[in-house]
């Protein structure tokens, strides 16, 4: 039961991680998600990123949650990962943030170019915003999966610890 707790835990950290990025990302560019402006991009933008990081949620849910629970060594509950997850989630934030404004300087100064139908449907001076848009979710996935991996493995470590003061007794 812990295991899909740990799963649940985590992808509420995601999907709720991937709303705050959608209602962001569709204040800066309502094009992105809707056609007929920011009315339904406000509602669109949280629910479709909820739903685009939810299989990278439960991939990391469940690392997180083998990683825990897996093996002889003394198993952790879900509760133990609340404020390790505040702080990956933190760390995604900042990422996040960091491709944004790297998306948004290499779109304006013609690094990056925004292309397809969109690019035609938008006047080229809201391209660096919707850039900026793209680059934060690059960078999230790239933060979701780096962090994930580093919350596996300190758990893993973490359940190392325990198992030696245990020992220890």
């Amino acid at each position: 039961m812990e295991l899909v707790k740990l799963v649940l835990l985590t992808f509420a950290f995601i999907a709720g991680y991937g709303a705050v990025l959608g209602e962001a990302s569709a204040l800066l560019c309502p094009e992105a998600f809707a056609e007929n402006g920011a009315s339904s991009a406000l509602y669109v933008g949280p629910l479709k990123m909820m739903i685009e990081f939810l299989t990278p949620g439960v991939v990391i849910g469940l690392a997180i949650a083998f990683a825990a629970n897996i093996g002889h060594r003394p198993a952790l509950k879900a509760f133990f990962f609340v404020r390790p997850l505040i702080g990956y989630t933190v760390f995604n934030v900042f990422i996040g943030t960091a491709g944004a404004v790297i998306g948004y300087f290499a779109t304006r100064n013609g690094a990056y170019e925004v292309v397809g139908s969109i690019a035609n449907s938008m006047p080229p001076e809201r391209h660096p915003v919707l850039g900026a848009s793209w680059w934060a979710l690059l960078a999230s996935y790239a933060a979701i999966f780096m962090g994930g991996i580093a919350v596996a493995s300190w758990t893993w470590q973490k359940r190392a610890y325990f198992e030696k003061m245990l020992s220890e007794k």
